[in-house]
């Protein structure tokens, strides 16, 4: 009969043991390394589609921006020609003062 010591028993039990930590280490390494990349991409969705929606919503805001531009310049023209105002006016010659400007002195 072949008498083991103890210490020969518990390490042909911690050895396995070991492997198996090991696996187990590497796995949840994996999947931290995994979520990690998953929530990223999902950051990265989420701030695509919020620059699309602000780019979006510029495109807009632009559109309406430029048609309330053109609809008060149209209201101002109107109004000028109701009131016989001609643009022409603002640069007509004055009937007495000259265009020159005389700098010595």
């Amino acid at each position: 009969m072949i008498l083991l010591s103890w210490k020969s028993i518990e390490m042909q039990v911690a050895l396995p043991r070991t492997q198996d930590a090991g696996k187990l280490q590497d796995q949840m390494l994996k999947q931290n390394q995994h979520f990690q990349e998953s929530l990223a991409q999902s950051q990265l969705k989420d701030i695509e589609q919020k620059r699309k929606r602000v780019q979006e919503f510029e495109n807009i805001h632009d559109v309406k921006i430029k048609d309330k531009e053109e609809q008060d310049t149209n209201d101002l023209e109107d109004q000028q020609s109701e009131l016989g105002y001609d643009p022409k006016d603002e640069f007509a010659e004055h009937p007495y003062l000259g265009k020159k400007i005389d700098f010595s002195g």
